[in-house]
């Protein structure tokens, strides 16, 4: 007896630590810096794979430094390298994910929106991690992608980790999973206020004080450690700045909004560099694991004409910035830079467009400020620094995000007004040239438009047929009024869909049995009233059967909207309606049924969700008045 009391308190430990874990916010407040730590240490783990794959091909860690021969393993192909490591790298991407990347919720940044707003939030673990490493090896063998969509995947996938082990409600997983991905990409930008924001603000849309205390969380302490681990320098190391005079906000201004086309431009390439190389492998009867290292020819091919598209091109935007290139080259590598990564993920290798829209952006705004201001170097960086945040903006409608992010890169925090002003005119641009962003498109084109208002209501975008279920009953024509009666009392409906023999009485050519025509409804206040008759019947012209009864035509077509079937049983005062479908022969099928009653246990079932949520957001005051209350009631 006395060696089951530890035990006993052993599992009451347990069961109240995983209590605490679960539903209160200390607990929860725990594990988002767990998760802070788990994708701070992924991304610096990450950043060490990307500087090994591109030492090993190039022999530096960016090679974007040296523009020249190989020194590493591919050292005997002189420039000519540059043709191979994209296809060495693509053959082993197109492997690896072909075998391991298969996820239903997909790839990078979108598949974590469509993961936080669609679902839980969670990330599989193992197609993360093969994200990961097909990133690794895209953008150390010269892809021009950057490591924002993998790392944001992998901070989602970790929070899953802990969500499932845990048994945590979905709405603590879906926190955890932003706070995942904020945190790693604090840790890959050394900006924690941006990864914060970028979190609240693209992937989870919510504002709220307990969303952004568990991403902060995250991100202080996945920057903690990639500063121990990596250094506090930096991203961009600039002199100070200044834009000496506000009468040369006009020109931020005129910035604000190129960029913001700038931005949608990148969109737009990124997507149609996608649909003609998907076509081309499709009418080659490519396999998809071979696509990367074919595309990888055509990566190389680019890189030959143009090296300082390599990678992450960290090198050339230093050089951007301080002033190191003509306007005319500055705007040869912006549209290099939006080709070379609208190729890379078109050929279907993988990696982000965070990091290439800024470098599009610094290289834009330094030929706007080399344009504007060619005996001085320093305008180069004033306005690339600008461009930076109004490129990103334009693409990724992120206005916050980007601005914190430039300020947190660089430091200029002298340049936090014009760069304020040129972000929110480049979203501004951005948001009335299309609806989409460079990473809600790609959900849009899955058909899934996350952005569409009409899809936050109740029901979204779903028609009648999505709404429907089966009748309760369905009453043949020829039924007697007896067989009537008692199915309205046995289904306990007050009508009734009727349906009769075909038109023609007879199937089409090649058609199986026919389909019985929907007639329309009766009422059980119409079988009632002929049944009263006691001579119901031919000679006294009362119907004997249901067929002969009045019947209401009232439905809504199966392809209907979710708005035109509420429109419908509302005008109608009915408490359900039929769901029929067009027949060939002109008739129409009955289908469904669709009821006021569904949709009021719709409601209910978002309104006791919404309340649950409520009931966990408590706090020390809230609890302790119910305490109080609980007690004058004694």
């Amino acid at each position: 007896m006395t060696a089951l009391v530890p035990r006993n308190a052993g599992g009451r430990l347990r069961e109240h630590a995983l209590n605490l874990l679960r539903y209160h916010r200390t607990g929860l407040f725990i594990l988002a810096v767990l998760t802070g730590l788990t994708a701070g240490a992924g991304a610096v783990v990450f950043r060490a794979g990307i500087d090994l794959w591109t030492r090993v091909l190039t022999g530096t860690d960016d090679y974007t430094l040296i523009l020249g021969p190989s020194t590493g393993v591919l050292a005997g192909l002189g420039r000519g390298f540059v043709l191979a490591a994209p296809v060495l790298s693509g053959l082993l991407v197109g492997v690896l994910m072909s075998r391991l990347g298969a996820t239903a919720t997909g790839h990078g940044v979108a598949g974590v929106i469509w993961s936080a707003r669609r679902s839980d939030g969670t990330m599989a673990p193992l197609p993360a991690g093969a994200s990961v490493l097909a990133a690794t090896l895209t953008i150390g063998g010269g892809g021009s992608v950057g490591p924002e969509g993998p790392i944001a995947e992998l901070g989602a996938s970790t929070a899953s980790v802990f969500g499932r082990r845990l048994g945590l409600p979905r709405r603590s997983v879906r926190l955890l999973a932003a706070a995942g991905t904020a945190a790693g990409i604090a840790a890959a930008f050394n900006a924690p206020l941006a990864g914060a924001f970028f979190a609240l603000e693209v992937v989870l849309m919510d504002f709220t004080v307990d969303a952004f205390a568990f991403v902060v969380l995250a991100c202080v302490a996945a920057t903690v450690l990639a500063h121990h681990l990596l250094g506090t320098t930096l991203s961009v190391s600039l002199p100070a700045l200044d834009l000496h005079g506000d009468a040369q906000l006009l020109w931020v201004a005129l910035l604000g909004l190129v960029g913001g086309v700038v931005g949608v431009l990148f969109s737009r390439c990124r997507y149609l560099a996608a649909d003609l190389l998907g076509a081309v492998g499709d009418r080659l009867h490519l396999p998809a694991w071979v696509r990367p290292a074919v595309g990888g020819l055509l990566v190389g091919a680019l890189l030959l004409a143009v090296p300082e598209v390599y990678g992450e091109s960290a090198a050339v935007l230093d050089r951007a910035l301080g002033g190191q290139y003509t306007a005319a080259a500055l705007l040869g590598l912006t549209a290099a830079k939006i080709l070379a990564t609208s190729v890379t993920l078109g050929v279907g290798m993988t990696g982000g467009v965070f990091a290439p829209s800024l470098c599009i952006g610094a290289t834009l705004g330094a030929a706007w400020g080399t344009a504007l201001a060619p005996n001085r170097p320093e305008a180069a960086a004033v306005f690339g620094v600008i461009g930076m945040g109004a490129v990103f903006a334009g693409s990724a409608r992120a206005p916050i995000t980007g601005t914190v992010l430039i300020i947190e890169m660089t430091g200029q925090y002298h340049l936090l007004l014009p760069l304020m002003l040129a972000v929110a005119l480049s979203t501004t641009m951005s948001r009335f040239l299309t609806r989409t962003t460079i990473y809600t498109e790609e959900l849009r084109r899955r058909g899934d438009d996350i952005d569409d208002p009409v899809r936050a209501t109740l029901v979204g975008r779903v028609d009648a047929r999505g709404l429907m279920h089966a009748p309760p009953a369905v009453l043949e024509a020829t039924a007697s009024l007896a067989e009537a009666a008692e199915a309205l009392r046995a289904a306990g409906a007050v009508r009734l869909p009727v349906v009769g023999d075909t038109a023609a009485g007879k199937p089409e050519s090649g058609a199986g049995a026919p389909k019985p025509v929907w007639l329309g409804c009766v009422s059980a206040v119409a079988v009632a009233e002929a049944r009263s008759h006691p001579d119901a019947g031919e000679a006294s012209g009362s119907p004997r059967c249901v067929g002969g009864l009045p019947l209401d035509r009232e439905h809504v077509d199966g392809g209907a909207d979710a708005h035109r079937v509420l429109g419908a049983l509302i005008e109608s005062h009915l408490e359900a309606l039929p769901v029929t479908q067009a027949l060939p022969d002109g008739g129409l099928e009955l289908i469904g049924w669709v009821s006021q009653e569904d949709m009021v246990r719709r409601l209910y079932r978002q309104q006791r969700r919404a309340v649950e949520a409520a009931e966990q957001r408590t706090s020390l005051g809230s609890r302790t008045q119910a305490w109080l209350r609980r007690r004058r009631t004694r």
